[in-house]
């Protein structure tokens, strides 16, 4: 199977268009980080393929890596303590080459006759690294909840009303030592 650089796009803007698949991504990415995986060589080159797939009891994302950059198969490891499944696969990645010159581009017929013109691609080598990670390390996500430590939970949205509040109270503490500087005749 050759991956086109299309489906990347397709990909990125899926995701961005979701906030729910960004925050389940984040939410994914966070276990990997928290599992130490990108200590191990060419983990953090990857980039999201497909992705996040939900089925019944597993969330899946594909990450490719360029051949030269093959993720370090002991940090799978890592993942199989928790219970993931790791596939490597090697792939093709075919993207348009830049057009500098005529030769850089190829002329098709279209069937009602008119002339087309394409930029040549290239073939790339590549990685595809198959991550299926059980549900319940990204289902317990919530937007409103950020984990601080392993039983403890900061509300997000009492700590941002929080700061709103001391910086009104700054604020009206600096226009009584200075004075209200809009009538100052500055």
């Amino acid at each position: 199977m050759t991956i086109a650089v299309k489906v990347l796009n397709d990909e990125i803007k899926k995701i961005s268009e979701t906030n729910t698949l960004l925050d389940m991504l984040l939410e994914f990415e966070r276990i990997l980080d928290d599992n130490d995986l990108y200590t191990y060589r060419n983990w953090m080159k990857g980039e999201i393929l497909e992705g996040p797939l939900f089925d019944r009891h597993y969330v899946t994302v594909k990450l490719m890596y360029m051949k030269e950059d093959m993720p370090d198969p002991e940090g799978a490891k890592r993942l199989f303590k928790l219970g993931c499944l790791v596939k490597y696969d090697e792939n093709t990645l075919r993207s348009p080459i830049k057009v500098k010159s005529y030769n850089d581009i190829t002329i098709e017929t279209t069937p009602d006759g008119q002339m087309r013109t394409r930029a040549k691609t290239k073939d790339t080598p590549v990685w595809v690294v198959s991550i299926k990670m059980p549900r319940r390390y990204v289902d317990e996500f919530a937007s409103d909840t950020i984990e601080a430590e392993e039983d403890s939970y900061v509300d997000t949205e009492s700590l941002n009303a929080e700061q709103q509040a001391e910086v009104e109270q700054r604020q009206q503490g600096n226009e009584e030592e200075f004075g209200d500087i809009t009538n100052s005749g500055f």
